[in-house]
């Protein structure tokens, strides 16, 4: 009997089996891009509970790494609003303070010189608390916010939270040193190891800290009963001076009354946070007067709204939201 030699394998004989579609598995990668970023009826995309994420990263949120911002669902460039028509404001706006404090910071703008932070920052306080006074509305200010994350509870403080009657929290104030000084209160270890280069502010970049502030005002709104506006959602902002101090930039986050809802019951998916950016100059131009600032025309329409949801939300019983623990005007 003569032995044949192995005949080597050919392409046919060692090709996979015709698989119909339907038997396809397609690689998880995908599936998980796709439940990411599926979108709804709607036309809204969805995002991750922020829960789950605290459940990764068990620091504060102040010090979450910026990776988390892709996670929340923030865009990595915010679309710009554009700023509402400019309107006169009325005679009487200005007290004495605020006109000191706001010819001073215009001088030193027009001479094209930085303005020291304290001057920004007293201008901010003066102009909410002289508007404040002349639309009969209590507006609290240097006070702080909670955010809650399932089972946990995080204070976040701003460097100036402005609030309606201390329960509708309408704006938080922060700069630069204010946001390291923060860090480093919150984690010294971290601190000490982290790249302060990191977290330098950038004008076109988003910081963490300034996300978890307007997360933390909108479930204030929630928790106090504030109610939601036509759309369902409630508006936060967070303000901050650019790098050369001459304007202020606000972030605006909109946040539907269904994704604070999911955020408490550890849904595990979200509707998206509506975020924008848009630039507010301190002088309209070198020879308006004070009454044509823009930032000055921002605040009586950040004070009005703050005052209003004051009145539409239930009466506060004792003791008064976290936000109204301190000083108000």
């Amino acid at each position: 009997m003569t032995t044949q030699p192995p005949q080597p394998l050919m392409p046919a004989t060692i090709s996979s089996p015709c698989l119909s579609p339907a038997s396809v598995v397609k690689p998880k990668l995908r599936v998980y891009r796709k439940n990411k970023s599926r979108v709804e009826e709607d036309g809204t995309l969805e995002m991750a509970n922020p829960v789950k994420m605290f459940d990764r990263i068990v620091i504060h949120p102040v010090a979450w790494p910026n990776e988390a911002l892709r996670w929340i669902g923030v865009p990595r460039h915010l679309p710009t609003t554009s700023s509402p028509s400019p309107v006169k404001l009325p005679q009487g706006v200005m007290s004495s303070a605020l006109r000191q404090t706001y010819e001073h910071v215009a001088d030193t703008i027009r001479q094209g010189v930085p303005v020291a932070r304290e001057d920004l920052s007293n201008l901010v306080i003066d102009a909410f608390a002289s508007i404040a006074c002349v639309q009969s509305a209590f507006i609290y200010s240097r006070a702080k916010a909670y955010l809650t994350l399932g089972e946990f509870r995080v204070r976040v403080e701003p460097m100036h939270g402005f609030s309606g009657s201390g329960i509708a929290p309408v704006l938080a104030y922060v700069d630069e040193p204010f946001r390291v000084a923060q860090r480093a209160k919150l984690l010294t270890w971290r601190a000490t190891c982290m790249d302060r280069g990191d977290h330098r502010q950038d004008d076109n970049r988003v910081d963490m800290m300034d996300v978890v502030l307007l997360l933390a005002m909108a479930q204030e709104h929630k928790r106090w009963s504030v109610p939601a506006d036509a759309t369902g959602c409630h508006t936060t902002r967070v303000m901050y001076p650019n790098a050369k101090g001459d304007a202020m930039i606000v972030l605006t986050a909109v946040t539907a009354a269904e994704t604070l809802a999911g955020i408490q019951n550890a849904a595990d998916t979200l509707k998206r946070i509506k975020f924008s950016r848009r630039e507010v100059r301190i002088l309209e131009s070198s020879d308006d007067g004070c009454e044509a600032s823009p930032l000055l025309q921002m605040v009586w329409a950040v004070v009005k709204e703050g005052k209003e949801l004051a009145i539409k939300a239930p009466a506060p019983r004792w003791p008064i939201g976290p936000w109204a623990w301190t000083t108000h005007f």
